[in-house]
């Protein structure tokens, strides 16, 4: 796995990877983000070779590993929320 800084996650991939750690289907993601399914599963392969991961768990994973998921709260959530815009953060708070 590649070691990717924080700052090269923008809050909709963010979002997207805390979603997928909560168990979301890629048509919930979609639909929840009011993007197509095939965006979303576009974002995901691009989420994947950016970290060097080979499948949606290994990219949960390196999330919590390398803290862009928060490993000390239930549901996952993103660890540096106060730095995700106000529009993000509502949609964070609904799921």
């Amino acid at each position: 796995m590649k070691q990717v800084s924080d700052g090269l996650i923008d809050d909709r991939d963010r979002l997207l990877i805390v979603m997928l750690a909560r168990g979301h289907t890629t048509a919930r993601i979609a639909r929840e983000m009011r993007l197509s399914r095939y965006t979303i599963a576009e974002r995901i392969s691009k989420l994947l070779d950016r970290f060097g991961c080979s499948n949606r768990s290994e990219l949960v994973a390196y999330s919590y590993v390398h803290e862009l998921l928060h490993a000390g709260s239930w549901p996952p959530c993103a660890a540096a929320a106060g730095r995700i815009d106000p529009h993000v953060k509502a949609e964070l708070s609904r799921s």
